[in-house]
């Protein structure tokens, strides 16, 4: 596995378990959300100390303020749940500033150009979205380098402690057989609406609901996908229900190949924005796996081991500096 797999696997990880970096601007920072009113008095009392750093009930409260409450909940759980997060959020920047891990401008602009680009949006419009959050650009860009830190410290301390073998990689296989059936190639049909020839916003939001419209009676009736198809769409093979047969995923625009990767079968997607059209795809079947197809998938079936024993890492690794550090919680 090469360097940048690690790296795309890792960063997989870690927006999972820390703070996303992009998929909700409002969390990106867990001190950053509005509370609730407490006393003054309250809301300074120190709840927890890590080695030279404090938690307030404070920081406590607008920490919870964030997570979703459902009936029933035990809220002394809850808390202590959110406490040992954010004990060891500061536990874990205390041991990247230890580990004198630099991200440069340079790292710093690629991921934002990644974020971007992943995100189909462009720089105005994400300091439009910062900025309705109540943010600065500045401040964000401080927690998109935060991120990219965090990640490279997994790489080069967490990830070297990672073992995989080759029978592990076999073995995974043969267990999740069902996960990496569609990772190169689906029978499929699409349904799909041009956009060429469009001038107007309004032009493309009747397209989009459109796009809607169709998804949600197909949704209904998905027997009805091939009739919608020759009703509306015009793409290949329309008048056949558009019905593609099975195809190599990279042949499809890269956006719609992922849509397809995450479908179950007979499933059918959201409208999906590429390149000059926007597509509705619906998964028919997937082929069946031989033992060559494990070489073409070496590489992903090793992303996915390391995703879960990075976190199987960094768990034991927080635990055993939780006993080195200095933690009081009162």
């Amino acid at each position: 596995m090469n360097r940048r797999g690690k790296a795309k696997a890792a960063k997989a990880y870690l927006t999972g378990r820390l703070i996303p970096m992009v998929a909700c601007i409002a969390c990106v920072s867990v001190f950053l959300v509005a509370g609730r009113a407490y006393p003054e008095e309250s809301i300074n009392r120190v709840v927890a100390v890590i080695n030279d750093e404090i938690i307030t009930e404070r920081d406590l409260k607008k920490a919870m303020a964030k997570h979703p409450r459902r009936p029933k909940h035990n809220d002394q759980l809850v808390r202590r749940q959110i406490l040992n997060r954010l004990i060891d959020e500061i536990l874990f920047n205390q041991l990247m500033a230890k580990a004198d891990i630099e991200v440069t401008d340079d790292e710093l602009a690629r991921a934002i150009a990644n974020i971007l680009h992943q995100n189909r949006i462009t720089l105005a419009k994400l300091k439009k979205e910062v900025a309705s959050k109540g943010l600065t650009y500045d401040q964000y860009k401080q927690e998109v380098r935060r991120q990219v830190k965090q990640v490279k410290f997994i790489n080069q301390v967490i990830g070297p402690q990672v073992k995989i073998t080759d029978q592990d990689l076999r073995d995974y296989y043969q267990r999740n057989q069902e996960r990496f059936r569609g990772a190169h190639r689906a029978h499929i049909a699409m349904i799909s609406l041009p956009l060429a020839g469009l001038t107007t916003q309004a032009d493309f939001e009747r397209v989009r609901n459109q796009a809607l419209d169709i998804v949600a009676q197909a949704r209904r009736h998905k027997k009805g996908f091939a009739k919608l198809a020759k009703k509306h769409s015009k793409g290949p093979n329309a008048e056949g229900g558009g019905d593609l047969g099975m195809v190599n995923l990279k042949n499809l625009p890269p956006v719609v190949g992922d849509a397809v990767r995450q479908l179950g079968i007979g499933e059918i997607s959201n409208p999906i924005l590429a390149e000059d059209s926007v597509v509705i795809v619906k998964l028919i079947s997937l082929p069946e796996l031989s033992a060559k197809d494990f070489e073409k998938l070496r590489d992903q079936i090793y992303a996915a081991i390391y995703d879960e024993r990075i976190e199987e890492t960094l768990d034991g690794y927080l635990k055993r500096e939780r006993q080195k550090a200095f933690i009081e919680i009162r």
